[in-house]
């Protein structure tokens, strides 16, 4: 993944969401202490999903995309 976050980006896998909130993360310019406060997760939490661990927590999950300004939207497959 480039360092550009785009406004639609595809993830097939944790690792590559990991790769996603951590470069979602550095461009507001914020540690993982920072936005493990701002999320209410721990800050292992944050390590392991910028690592991809793929047991993460999905309510967790959904609270630190919403404390980057993210949101999760699916498309079912070939109707995009």
């Amino acid at each position: 993944m480039d360092n550009t976050l785009k406004p639609s980006t595809q993830i097939n896998s944790p690792e590559e969401l990991g790769q996603y909130l951590l470069e979602a993360r550095k461009s507001l310019k914020l540690t993982q202490k920072e936005i493990s406060e701002f999320a209410d997760v721990g800050r292992k939490f944050i390590i392991e999903i910028e690592k991809g661990k793929a047991t993460a927590q999905l309510g967790k999950v959904f609270e630190l995309l919403s404390s980057l300004g993210l949101e999760l939207h699916l498309i079912k497959r070939g109707e995009n």
